[in-house]
């Protein structure tokens, strides 16, 4: 008897310690942390590569929605792009990046724009 006793006390003892101590280590490793919310991107080292990381934060929502206009191939100028994130229109907030984000995200912007 003290042996099945001891199996219903320590099985669900075991189980409890092996659920958490991995929970534990996912929660550490975090391995689904989008890396984007931050604005970079682990390695990310070049300018375009921050920008890109910036983009997918803070700009797909809307231009890769339909809700802004598609940016890939577009006739638009880097200056006036600069110009349209400061000021903002139509619908689109001013400033969403600045100053280093502003560069790193106009930087993207060369690599896609026609």
């Amino acid at each position: 008897m003290g042996s099945r006793r001891f199996r219903l006390l320590a099985l669900p003892a075991i189980l409890f310690v092996a659920v958490s101590g991995t929970v534990l280590t996912l929660a550490l490793l975090h391995p689904a942390k989008p890396e984007a919310k931050t604005g970079t991107v682990s390695g990310a080292t070049t300018p375009a590569a921050r920008g890109q990381a910036l983009f997918a934060d803070k700009c797909a929502a809307c231009h890769e929605t339909g809700v802004g206009p598609d940016l890939n191939g577009a006739s638009v100028s880097i200056e006036d792009a600069r110009t349209q994130i400061q000021n903002g229109g139509g619908g689109m907030p001013a400033n969403l990046v600045q100053g280093q984000e502003l560069e790193d995200v106009l930087a993207y912007l060369q690599t896609i724009l026609g």
